[in-house]
């Protein structure tokens, strides 16, 4: 784990991140959880070959995840001394908010990150005690207003039809061996190609496609899942992805699912409400120096479309929400105006960072994307104006 001599490498990038006279106020992260098991534990339906064996049950966090995510939190807490948001140290509790969602793996995401990030300091982290969904972080449909339902089915459809997997589904096809899998026998799905999309739309349930494309999204899932824990080449999809180019042939697919359930404007809108306002409520308050929120890559997809994020660009990944990956609010203070600004990052690993379980050190550090929001304007330092962006926050859970 990178140790605290990270903070002088972060007081170097304090100059190119900020002015001078800017102070860092408050920080808030959405963050997915790390690496987990493939959450389908039905993937033989989809493939009768043996497919590798995990440690841990589906959906779970193992234990690489967990190293990872210390890591992460030692870089990002080494990048908050350094900008002055916190002590070096054990931060006050009062300044510090953590909290995630019931699932097993954002629950020791968490534990993970404070164990990193605030090592040997009593700092709880939260989280509801139950067996279901937080209804903070579950991404599901709860108002039953036909014209509300009319109007996602449409952008859910356009997404859908916008979509151009056939190559990949072709390849997956040969990969997993489908027709002698059991779905081609029980439910003649025989050809990803051809099989039909049926769109699912449930109050008080997620948004959702049944078909090639939530098949196909299982197995990318299983193959990214065990390529980012670093297990054999040949038991990563059975030793036939071998390239750059390969991922990139089939990570569309997962990137695909997530729009056409989580990227609409009014959709995502609908299914992030209770976060956007927990967001929103926090960030105007500004009690709490640092939060962290840990769900899911359905949280950060749709969060992102609900506030109008520009389309953006992740190098060195294959994905738009990669395992772990943070997206960091920060309010900043600038005294030659009086007035504060937003500054929007993306914080991840790379794809051989994860892979590699690659210590992160001044001369391996992970990944930032500044981010922009449409009706925002940003300067040339990626800034936009604080109250503008609170306000079109506010509009996206009115």
């Amino acid at each position: 784990m990178a140790g605290k001599s990270t903070l002088l490498l972060v007081l170097c990038l304090l100059l190119s991140a900020a002015a001078k006279d800017r102070d860092l106020k408050q920080v808030l992260i959405l963050s997915r959880h790390n690496i987990r098991a493939p959450l389908s534990s039905n993937l033989r339906y989809l493939s009768n070959k043996t497919w590798p064996t995990w440690e841990v049950e589906p959906g779970f966090l193992t234990a690489k995840g967990a190293l990872l995510e210390r890591q992460i939190g030692n870089y990002i807490s080494n990048w908050l001394i350094g900008n002055g948001l916190l002590p070096a140290g054990c931060p006050d509790q009062n300044d510090i908010h953590v909290y995630a969602n019931t699932k097993q793996r954002t629950r020791k995401t968490a534990k993970a990150f404070v164990d990193g990030a605030f090592q040997n300091c009593n700092i709880t982290v939260y989280s509801k005690n139950s067996t279901k969904m937080d209804p903070i972080f579950n991404p599901i449909i709860r108002n039953s207003s036909l014209d509300l339902k009319l109007a996602i089915l449409s952008e859910m459809e356009r997404s859908l039809n916008s979509l151009n997997l056939r190559n990949a589904y072709a390849k997956l096809n040969d990969i997993v061996d489908l027709e002698h899998a059991d779905i081609c026998r029980i439910e003649g799905v025989c050809d990803f190609q051809t099989a039909r999309e049926d769109l699912v739309y449930d109050i008080d349930d997620e948004p959702n496609v049944r078909g090639p494309l939530s098949f196909t999204n299982s197995i990318v899932d299983a193959f990214l899942m065990s390529y980012y824990e670093g297990m054999q080449i040949d038991d990563v999809a059975w030793g036939h992805i071998n390239s750059p180019e390969d991922w990139k042939l089939f990570t569309p697919i997962i990137r695909g699912n997530l729009d056409v359930r989580f990227n609409g404007t009014i959709l995502s809108k609908e299914v992030a409400k209770p976060l956007l306002n927990y967001v929103y409520n926090i960030l105007k308050d500004d009690s709490k120096k640092f939060t962290l929120l840990v769900g899911h890559d359905s949280n950060l997809y749709s969060v992102m479309a609900a506030i109008g994020i520009k389309p953006y660009n992740l190098p060195e990944q294959y994905e738009l929400t990669p395992i772990g990956g943070k997206i960091v609010f920060q309010k900043w203070h600038d005294a030659r105006t009086g007035k504060s600004l937003l500054k929007i990052e993306y914080i991840y690993q790379s794809t051989s960072q994860l892979r590699n379980g690659e210590m992160l050190t001044e001369s391996n550090l992970p990944k930032r994307v500044t981010l922009a929001v449409k009706n925002c304007d940003v300067d040339n330092e990626g800034l936009c104006p604080w109250d503008e962006f609170l306000e079109i926050l506010k509009h996206t859970f009115e």
